[in-house]
């Protein structure tokens, strides 16, 4: 009897310690940096490449796989993947190849984690450094966007993940400073509008701050995002012109443009760039969404000759957005202190002839 319990120990021992190892769970890990433009144009086509079967994303989907798994996952590169399987262009205008391989890719990755632990990165897979640098204050929206954004392709609930990206790419100081830049344009416009109206913004920003953006494509990506940003600082702006002012008091019709989806509340800062001129200042302004708007601002002429006028629009807290326009005046008035001073000589010089008249008169005397 004792033999045969020991025969039986010695057979269920190998199998005690292989349990364990066939139901240990294989994190994967499915990122991407971008290979988009802020516009969604492609800049080539090797995420196509990458996702077919025996690619570096196609491999980690379309292998089969013993035992359980976890997937952390960059919603960035989801994104990308929908956005090809929608049909793509490549900013070279050369043919893309990867709708259909897109896809597949994708099908293949809902059905292989449909009951399967997935968890969300951060979009974009920055680098922490950089985003406690730059996005810090940001982050916790981020993530919960790009949860949702990752929820939405799956079908189903995920977590978000706790795995930070360690790396840390060398930024130049020129670049730092740009990237803080657009986070303060996007943080003031964020005072007009609706949050949602600036996340794709928000969002690229992250996906910027990816450290395996290769060396040669991050400087054109800045250039790309940096022109972004000023397009979207010009969605609120006053309209450049020049007037030809002939009253002594006049009101210009100051032309105002809000290309976002919706209203804002805003006000309208200008100061006269020489003393020949006087601004009024002018009240809360809404101006509709998708519109233009004249709002008629006040001014007082003190001379005749050239000026100009600084406009910029502001939040209501006097926080300026979009870019400041200077506004040209030719000033053909003559001013109440011209016509004063004028009138004056004329009676002086009026004056002065009785005096030299009578002064004739008694010589002749």
């Amino acid at each position: 009897m004792r033999r045969a319990l020991l025969l039986i120990f010695a057979l269920l021992l190998p199998n005690l310690f292989l349990i364990p190892q066939a139901n240990a769970v294989q994190e994967i890990v499915i990122t991407e940096p971008t290979h988009r433009l802020s516009d969604g144009v492609f800049i080539d086509d090797q995420l196509a490449q990458k996702l077919s079967p025996n690619g570096e994303l196609g491999l980690l989907v379309f292998s089969s796989v013993q035992g359980v798994r976890s997937w952390q996952v960059d919603p960035a590169t989801i994104s990308e993947i929908v956005a090809m399987s929608n049909g793509y262009g490549i900013s070279d205008g050369s043919t893309p190849e990867g709708q259909q391989i897109a896809k597949e890719w994708l099908a293949q990755f809902i059905r292989v984690s449909k009951n399967e632990k997935v968890s969300a990165l951060t979009y974009g897979n920055p680098s922490a450094f950089w985003v406690d640098q730059i996005i810090n204050q940001q982050i916790t929206y981020i993530d919960a966007n790009g949860k949702i954004l990752l929820e939405t392709v799956l079908g189903k609930a995920t977590n978000q993940s706790l795995v930070k990206n360690r790396k840390r790419q060398g930024i130049s100081k020129q670049n730092i400073n740009l990237l803080n830049y657009a986070q303060r344009q996007i943080d003031l416009l964020g005072t007009l509008v609706d949050q949602k109206e600036l996340l794709s913004y928000q969002l690229r920003l992250a996906q910027i701050l990816n450290p395996d953006i290769e060396k040669s494509s991050f400087q054109f990506l800045i250039k790309d995002y940096d022109k972004s940003i000023t397009e979207l600082r010009n969605k609120l702006k006053v309209t450049k012109t020049r007037f030809t002012v002939t009253s002594t008091k006049e009101e210009l019709p100051i032309t105002l443009v809000n290309d976002f989806d919706q209203s804002v509340d805003l006000k309208l800062s200008v100061r006269a760039l020489n003393s020949k001129v006087v601004v009024a200042s002018t009240q809360q302004i809404r101006l509709e969404a998708k519109s233009k708007q004249q709002v008629l601002l006040p001014i007082e002429v003190l001379a005749s000759g050239e000026s100009s006028l600084l406009a910029q629009l502001t939040n209501l807290e006097n926080k300026p957005v979009g870019y400041p326009v200077n506004i040209n005046l030719k000033l053909s008035v003559i001013s109440p202190v011209a016509t004063w001073i004028t009138s004056g000589a004329a009676v002086l010089l009026f004056v002065a002839a009785i005096i030299q008249s009578v002064r004739r008169v008694r010589r002749r005397k």
